[in-house]
C-alpha cells in the first residue's frame, strides 16, 4: 500500500471511530462499476493487461489497465450489456460477452490468460449475472424481465411496486390515501420492521418522495418503461444516507443503437369478476379499467445520441353505491308522531319550554310547528332525496359513476459527446382528473368512493440531468439534478356558489375566497351527513423537490477511494385549513337541544329535530389565514469512503457520512410550534421569538460505515 492510501485509509477510519450512530439514507446511485483481477495459469497477477468494456447497446467504450496486482476497476459505468475484452503481449486475448452491469451493483469478473502460440482469442459467451462478492450492504434488483414476466395489477393497474412483495424484509405494500391526494396509486411497504417514511426512492437520480406523505411516492413510471428497480435495505454506503428503511433506485429504459417498441393493454371489467357471496341478487356492478399504452427507442445519431419514450393512459369506470340514511318526508315537516322505526318513541322537547327537568315540554304530538322551523332546513330539505328503501336507517340506496383518468408520460435522452464523457436528461409528465360523486345528490355528503367530493385535477412533472467524465483512466467525476413538482388538488361541486350565505342564510358560513364557496358541513346525528361533510375539502398542493449532487472517484492500487456531497431542498404550499368544521363552516347537530337536560341520553331522532329549529350543539368555521401554507426544507450531506481490496478475496469497506438538516422554516418567516411550559404558540421571527423558535438541531450528524466482504467461492459470501 502507498503511503498517501495509507494515510487517506487511516483518516477514514479515525473518523469512523470517533463518530455516533446517525439516522439514515438518499439513493443517488445510478452507475454500476467493475472490477476484477487477472492471472496466468500459475495463478500470479498478471501487470498491464489492456481491459476493454465496450456498452454493446450503445457502442461506448472504456480502458482500463491492471496495476502491479493484477486488479482493475470501472466506476460509474452505464447500466446495460457489456463485451469485456482482455489483451496483453505474449497472453492470448480474451472475451468476455453479455456481462450485465446494474445500477449500483459491484461485479467481479475474474479472468485467467494463456500464453499464445499464434494470434489468437477465447470467446466466452452468456455470462451469468454473478453473486455480488465485494460489497457489504445488503443489495436487491428487480430487473426488467422480472417486471415484464411477473403478474402484478391494482385498482388503477399494473404497478410494478407490487413486486415488492417478493423481497425478504418488505411488508406486502398497499395503496394509501385517496385517489385524489394520491393519483399515481403508489404504495407504502415496512421494511425490516422500521416505518414506511423511511424509505427514500429516487427516479434516475431525481427525488420522488412525497414531502408532505412521504411513505409514498410522487411519481410512478409505468411498469414497461422501467429498466431497472434497486433496492439497498441494510449496511448502506456511505454515499447512501437518508433510509433507514430503504434506498430505492428506479432507473428509466435508455435508448441504443437498435430501434426497439412494444405496446401494451390492460383491460378489465365486470364479466371477468367474481359475482358478491352476500349480494348475489344484485349481480356485478360496473367496474371497468383500461390501461393501455406504448413504449419506443433507438438511435438519433449511432454511437452518440439515443433516445427513449414512453405514454400510458389509464381509465377507470366504476358503479359506486352506498347505503345512506335520510329523513322521511314526515320529519322534514316537523312530524315524528309517525316514526319509520315502529318501536321507536320520540321525545322532542321543545327549547323555548324552559330548561329544567320541571319545566321542559314536549312539542305536543311530537310535532315542531311550520312556523319553528328554520329557513335553513326547509332550503336543505328541499335538496335531500326521499328514502328509496323500506329500511330504516339505511333508507336511501345512493349510486353513481365515480371517474378516474391518468397519462403517464417518459421521454429520455443519451449522449455521448466523446469517449470520456456522457450525460442523459429525463423529463415526466402526469396528469390526472378523478371524479367522486356526492352521495345525497344536490344535497351533498360524503363522496360515494370514500374519496373527495368532486373533482379532482393533478399535475406531476419530474426532470433530471446527469452525466459523468473521465478525468483520467483513475479519476472519474459524475454529477446529477433533479427536481420533482407535484400540483394535487380537489374542488367540490358547489365551489363557485355561497350556498351558505346566500341560499341558506346563515352568516359567518362562506366568504368572499372561492376556496370557502359552497354548502356548510351539517353533522347529524341518526342520519347521513350532507351538504360538505368533508373538512379537508377543497385542497391544493404545490410541493416542489430539488436535490443536486456529485461524486468523485480515485482508483489507486487495491483502494477505490469515493467523495461527495448532495443538496436537497423542499417546499410545501398548501391550502387546506382542514381541522373541525371545513372552510365553508359546519354545524354538530346531536339532539342535546331538543332533549330533557339531566334526563335520558338524546334519542335516534333528536339531532334531526335540533336541525330543523337551526339549533346546533356546536358550530364554527375553519379559516387558513395563509394562503397557501409554505414549509421549506433544507439538508445536505457529503462523505467519504474508502473501498479496499485487502486480499483477492477480503473487502473492506469504511467511510463516513456527515449530514445536516436545519430547522425547517416557513417562506417569510420561521416556524411556529406550542411550548407546554408557557403555555403559548410560539411563531418564529416574531417579537423576541428566534425563527427557530428555540428549537436545536445538531450542526452536523455523523453516520459512521463500515462493511467487511469475504468471498469464500463464487457461489458463497460472507458479509
Amino acid at each position: 500500500m502507498s503511503r498517501k492510501a495509507l494515510c487517506l485509509s487511516f483518516a477514514l477510519f479515525s473518523i469512523l471511530a470517533a463518530g455516533v450512530l446517525a439516522p439514515a439514507a438518499h439513493a443517488q446511485v445510478l452507475y454500476g462499476s467493475l472490477t476484477g483481477n487477472v492471472t496466468d495459469p500459475s495463478g500470479a497477477a498478471v501487470p498491464n493487461v489492456k481491459v476493454e468494456a465496450l456498452n454493446s447497446g450503445t457502442g461506448v467504450s472504456r480502458t482500463a489497465t491492471t496495476d502491479d496486482g493484477g486488479s482493475y476497476s470501472f466506476n460509474d459505468l452505464q447500466p446495460g450489456i457489456y463485451k469485456i475484452t482482455y489483451s496483453a503481449p505474449s497472453f492470448r486475448t480474451v472475451v468476455q460477452e453479455n456481462v450485465q452491469i446494474l445500477a449500483n451493483n459491484l461485479r467481479r469478473l475474474d479472468t485467467q490468460l494463456s500464453v499464445a502460440q499464434l494470434s489468437e482469442a477465447i470467446t466466452v459467451s452468456g455470462s451469468a449475472i454473478a453473486l455480488q462478492t465485494d460489497r457489504a450492504d445488503v443489495n436487491v434488483e428487480i430487473q426488467k424481465t422480472q417486471i415484464a414476466n411477473l403478474p402484478f395489477t391494482g385498482n388503477a393497474g399494473r404497478n410494478w411496486q407490487a413486486l415488492y412483495k417478493i423481497i425478504p424484509g418488505f411488508s406486502p405494500p398497499a395503496e394509501l390515501h385517496s385517489d385524489a391526494g394520491n393519483p399515481q396509486r403508489a404504495l407504502g411497504t415496512n421494511v425490516n420492521g422500521a416505518s414506511y417514511s423511511n424509505n427514500n426512492t429516487r427516479l434516475d437520480g431525481a427525488t420522488v418522495s412525497y414531502p408532505w406523505l412521504p411513505h409514498i411516492v410522487a411519481y410512478v413510471p409505468p411498469a414497461d418503461a422501467v429498466e431497472t428497480v434497486n433496492i439497498v435495505s441494510n449496511s448502506f454506503d456511505a454515499e447512501q444516507g437518508m433510509a433507514g428503511g430503504s434506498a430505492i433506485n428506479v432507473a428509466i429504459k435508455s435508448g441504443t443503437n437498435d430501434y426497439h417498441g412494444s405496446a401494451h393493454w390492460f383491460h378489465t371489467n365486470s364479466a371477468m369478476r367474481a359475482r358478491n357471496f352476500f349480494n348475489a341478487t344484485n349481480g356485478i356492478p360496473k367496474n371497468i379499467l383500461n390501461q393501455g399504452g406504448f413504449t419506443f427507442g433507438g438511435p438519433i445519431l449511432k454511437n452518440k445520441l439515443f433516445f427513449f419514450t414512453d405514454w400510458e393512459r389509464t381509465v377507470r369506470r366504476e358503479f359506486r353505491s352506498v347505503f345512506q340514511t335520510v329523513p322521511t318526508d314526515a320529519m322534514k315537516r316537523g312530524d315524528f308522531s309517525s316514526l319509520p322505526v315502529p318501536t321507536a318513541i320520540a321525545q322532542i322537547y321543545d327549547p323555548s319550554s324552559g330548561t329544567t327537568l320541571a319545566n321542559r315540554q314536549l312539542f305536543p304530538g311530537q310535532i315542531i310547528p311550520a312556523s319553528r322551523i328554520d329557513i335553513a332546513a326547509t332550503r336543505m330539505n328541499a335538496l335531500l332525496p326521499a328514502p328509496n328503501q323500506t329500511t330504516y336507517p339505511n333508507n336511501y340506496f345512493a349510486a353513481g359513476s365515480y371517474q378516474f383518468n391518468r397519462d403517464n408520460f417518459d421521454i429520455k435522452v443519451n449522449y455521448n459527446p466523446t469517449d470520456k464523457s456522457s450525460m442523459f436528461a429525463r423529463y415526466s409528465f402526469s396528469p390526472s382528473d378523478i371524479f367522486d360523486p356526492p352521495a345525497l345528490g344536490p344535497a351533498g355528503g360524503n363522496a360515494i368512493a370514500g374519496g373527495q367530493p368532486g373533482n379532482s385535477p393533478g399535475r406531476i412533472q419530474s426532470a433530471s440531468v446527469g452525466g459523468t467524465y473521465t478525468i483520467t483512466p483513475r479519476l472519474l467525476a459524475d454529477a446529477t439534478l433533479g427536481f420533482t413538482r407535484q400540483r394535487l388538488g380537489s374542488i367540490n361541486v358547489d365551489i363557485d356558489k355561497n350556498y351558505g350565505l346566500d341560499d341558506l342564510q346563515i352568516p359567518g358560513t362562506n366568504g368572499a375566497d372561492r376556496l370557502q364557496g359552497g354548502y356548510p358541513r351539517f353533522n347529524v346525528s341518526g342520519i347521513s351527513a350532507f351538504g360538505n361533510p368533508n373538512v379537508s375539502n377543497p385542497f391544493l398542493f404545490r410541493d416542489n423537490q430539488w436535490v443536486v449532487g456529485g461524486n468523485l472517484s480515485y482508483i489507486r492500487g487495491v483502494h477505490n477511494f469515493r467523495f461527495g456531497g448532495e443538496y436537497t431542498y423542499y417546499t410545501i404550499n398548501h391550502f387546506q385549513p382542514q381541522a373541525a368544521f371545513g372552510p365553508r363552516g359546519g354545524f354538530n347537530l346531536t339532539g342535546g337541544v331538543t332533549s330533557l337536560q339531566g334526563g335520558p341520553v338524546p334519542g335516534q331522532f333528536n339531532g334531526y329535530a335540533d336541525f330543523l329549529l337551526g339549533l346546533p350543539n356546536a358550530m364554527g368555521k375553519d379559516v387558513q389565514y395563509i394562503n397557501p401554507a409554505a414549509v421549506r426544507m433544507p439538508g445536505w450531506g457529503f462523505y467519504a469512503r474508502d473501498q479496499w481490496q485487502v486480499t483477492r478475496k477480503l473487502t473492506v469497506n469504511f467511510g463516513a457520512r456527515f449530514e445536516r438538516y436545519p430547522f425547517a422554516t416557513r417562506d417569510h418567516r420561521g416556524g411556529e410550534r406550542y411550548d407546554p411550559e408557557t403555555n403559548l404558540v410560539l411563531i418564529g421571527g416574531l417579537g423576541n421569538t428566534p425563527t427557530d423558535t428555540g428549537v436545536k438541531v445538531p450542526t452536523l450528524q455523523v453516520a459512521p460505515r463500515l462493511g467487511i466482504a469475504y468471498r469464500v467461492d463464487e457461489k458463497t459470501v460472507i458479509r
